[in-house]
């Protein structure tokens, strides 16, 4: 996916940074407010299992061992915005939510949590 070759892109830009080489000190990767940009929860959970899965997500710790952390920027309704080449539609809302409002996981947030 899109999000797992940019996230790559990173550890070329900051290889050294990673490594810990040529006088740095060793830094890993904290992926802040990650979400996807969509109100259907299909496609939400796909990507959530596209970008996390062990096979070759951030859980294949081979490819990724420089990802430490990943938190899921978690809300029920939230604007749109242009992404890439997707330009909303105007009053467009996304949502990302992993909890329903009374606590219970939401379809993202129990695959997420996975």
């Amino acid at each position: 996916a899109e999000v797992k070759e940019k996230i790559k892109g990173y550890e070329t830009v900051f290889q050294e940074d990673f490594d810990g080489t040529n006088g740095r000190k060793k830094k890993t990767l904290w992926l802040t407010e990650v979400a996807m940009g969509s109100n259907n929860a299909s496609e939400i959970t796909e990507f959530v299992d596209d970008l996390m899965n062990a096979k070759d997500g951030l859980n294949e710790r081979e490819t990724f061992g420089f990802v430490e952390k990943v938190s899921w920027f978690s809300d029920y309704s939230f604007d749109s915005f242009k992404v890439g080449t997707y330009v909303p539609h105007e009053n467009e809302v996304w949502s990302s939510t992993l909890f329903f409002p009374f606590g219970q996981l939401s379809p993202v947030g129990e695959r997420f949590f996975s």
